[in-house]
Parts: C-alpha cells; structure tokens; sequence
C-alpha cells in the first residue's frame, strides 16, 4: 500500500519553486552591460579630468603669460562642458546613470527595497555626494535576495560642488574684478594663484570619480559570484529531480529600477 511523503512533497514543492522562480526579465549579462557601460563613461571623465589637471599645472608655471593661459582656459572650458554633455546624455535602457535630474524618483534607501541586510555600501568619499540612481539586481527566488548599489552624478555641478555657481557668479563683474573668476566653469587658470587652487580642486572631483568606479568593480565582482552561486544552486535542484526552470540564473536575473522620465 502506497503512503504518501508529506514531507518529501513539501521538499519537491519547495525546490520546484526555487527551480522555476528564477525570474526572465533582464539577463544578468545586461546588467553587467549596464554597470560596465557606466564604468566606461566615468573612464571617460576620469580621462577629461586629468587632462584639466596637467593644463591647470602648465598653467602655474610663472613663465606662462595672461596669452597664454587664456588659450589654456580656453580648452579648459570646452573639456569642462564636455563633462557636462558626457553626464548628462550617457544613459542605457532609458536610465540616465550620472545626472542628478530625476535622483528625487529614483534613488532609494536600503530599508526600501527590501534587501536582507537592508544595507548598500557606499565609499565614505562619497557619504556627501549626490546619488543619481538605486540600482537592485534580485539574485535569487525569494524576495530579499537582491544586491543594490548606489551610482552617483558626474555633472559639473556634482564634482565641483558650489564652484560653478561662484563662476557664474563673476560673470557680470568688471574686468578688474573678475579676473580670477573670469573662466566660464569652476577650473580657472587665468591666475598662478586660481591655476594651483584649480589643481586642489580637480583632484576632488577626480576622487570622487575614480571611488565611484572603484565602488561599481566591487559590486560587480560581487554580482558575477551572486550569479555562479546562483547557478550552482539551479543545478543542484535539478540534478536532484526539480524540473528546469527554462534555463540558469545568469540567462535570467532581474534588475529592479524606475523608468521616470527625467
């Protein structure tokens, strides 16, 4: 006489959920894309930034004349509104990852997404700076199982905070008076004096960049395991008699993020 396994059913039951709720929305590897496409455009700034940081430290050397250093400022000015388009059109899948405009809509604290722990590990450089976008990956068939990281504006206005209003500021002075403000963004050169504080500035922003790429290498060495565990997990149930659930969890994670348009 046949006897029923309450047991072994709730096993079956329970790891036939965990097979097939492997959610199909976005494959993990785009949300590798993503974070690598961002790491890309932060590059890029990084990049720019440097470039401003030799040109600030050409500019200090008492042989330069105000010709000179306006030529300089010159292509100062244009890197610092290229910085400025890179930020604010660089986007994937109707995200703008490094503007600070639609943050309000969609940047989240841990204790909103449900994530366990409900944490999201920032670089303490960045504690102040001004997040654009909560990025949540669900990485596994129950509901807190997700991983989440903060990206972080790359505007002018975000890197240099306060700076590109005290130049806009100088704009409508007299000559005389604005000499040392006369540049059209906050990296001035005109001056020794504003080409060494343009230094000490560009290397703020600089930081602030280069830990935020440091911040998405972490989290996406972190990703890439979530989804070898993942797996393993998959193939377990499955070589124990759970059904496949239509293919492993790298072909199938989820990112979790708002699409308000900015």
């Amino acid at each position: 006489m046949a006897t029923e396994d309450t047991s072994g059913t709730t096993a079956e039951t329970e790891s036939t959920t965990r097979s097939d709720a492997q959610p199909i929305a976005i494959p993990a590897a785009h949300v590798v894309s993503l974070v690598q496409t961002t790491e890309a455009h932060l590059d890029e700034l990084a990049t720019i930034l440097q470039r401003q940081r030799v040109l600030s430290i050409q500019s200090a050397n008492g042989t330069y004349g105000e010709e000179d250093r306006s030529a300089i400022q010159i292509e100062i000015d244009e890197l610092t509104d290229e910085i400025d388009r890179i930020a604010e059109q660089a986007s994937i899948n109707r995200m703008r990852m490094l503007t600070d405009a639609s943050a309000e809509a969609n940047v989240k604290a841990a204790d909103e997404l449900g994530i366990a722990p409900a944490e999201i590990k920032d670089p303490a450089s960045l504690a102040d700076a001004q997040a654009s976008w909560t990025l949540r990956v669900h990485v596994g068939a129950d509901t807190d199982e997700a991983l989440a990281v903060n990206l972080f504006a790359a505007n002018i206005q975000s890197l240099f905070v306060g700076e590109a209003d005290a130049a806009d500021a100088g704009q409508g002075e007299p000559l005389a008076e604005q000499r040392s403000i006369q540049a059209s963004g906050p990296v001035n050169v005109m001056t020794v004096v504003d080409a060494n504080s343009s230094v000490a500035k560009i290397d703020v922003a600089l930081r602030s960049v280069t830990d935020q790429l440091s911040n998405l290498g972490a989290f996406q060495n972190r990703l890439e395991s979530a989804i070898r565990s993942a797996d393993y997990t998959v193939e377990g149930l499955t070589a124990n008699g759970a059904p496949e659930g239509g293919g492993t969890v790298a072909d199938g994670l989820t990112v979790e993020i708002t699409t308000a348009e900015s």
